[in-house]
């Protein structure tokens, strides 16, 4: 671990569902929930790891909503895909612009899997876009860390799969892949509950939605990232109605 990289707070979230046809105004709230634990807990960056949308055919007032609570921060916002906005030929992310809500927000679209290197904060972020939500692809497949000193954060959409199953489900992350990693934390999207499924020393974690209650309540992850003592993860609750 470099004693050079400063400390810095993520808050990590996932399944906001932005246009769901059956609440998209609860949606919202979630993601304004979010946004107001980012400001609260004085976050360094916000990561949502896929279905920040949550299909195609999300409306114009859903998404410039969207838009607007992104931009109400001015810290580093990453986003990648997730198998409700994937990036096939009808993705959403072909007339939505995430950079309308600023330039600090990124979207991590290599469909080969690539670093995000944030410089202020001593950051390397890493995904694999979601182009097809079927059993071949594999979100960690080809991850490498970045040889430069950083934080090396990975984002992920996908199914966990425990080291004794076998499954044909889409989008697997093994419970052996991730004890393979070389990163400092994982962040995982895709179950709408928060749950721990760390491994071998690395931090993996799934936020759970912000506007669902899991098995008990909504929440994002709170990541502190510190070389002197290493990484903690806060479950954060947020409000519903």
């Amino acid at each position: 671990m470099s004693v050079d990289r400063p400390t810095i707070r993520l808050v990590h979230t996932s399944d906001v569902h932005i246009g769901d046809d059956h609440n998209a105004v609860h949606r919202l709230k979630g993601l304004t929930a979010v946004v107001d634990a980012a400001v609260q807990h004085s976050a360094d960056a916000l990561l949502i790891v896929g279905d920040l949308f949550d299909s195609s055919r999300v409306n114009g007032p859903d998404v410039e909503g969207a838009l607007a609570q992104l931009a109400r921060v001015d810290i580093p916002v990453l986003v990648t895909s997730g198998n409700h906005d994937v990036l096939d030929q009808t993705s959403i992310y072909h007339r939505v612009a995430l950079s309308d809500a600023g330039a600090h927000v990124y979207f991590l679209d290599d469909p080969a899997g690539a670093h995000l290197v944030i410089e202020e904060l001593g950051l390397s972020l890493w995904a694999r876009a979601m182009v097809d939500h079927h059993p071949g692809h594999k979100p960690l497949e080809s991850y490498e860390p970045a040889r430069n000193g950083h934080w090396q954060v990975v984002m992920a959409h996908g199914h966990y799969v425990p080291g004794s199953e076998t499954t044909y489900r889409s989008s697997p992350i093994l419970e052996d892949e991730i004890a393979g990693l070389a990163c400092d934390y994982l962040a995982l999207g895709h179950w709408h509950r928060y749950l721990d499924v760390s491994v071998n020393g690395i931090p993996a974690y799934y936020p759970g939605s912000p506007s669902e209650p899991g098995d008990s309540f909504a929440s994002v992850n709170l990541v502190v990232l510190d070389p002197a003592t290493g990484v903690t993860v806060e479950r954060v609750a947020l409000p519903l109605d």
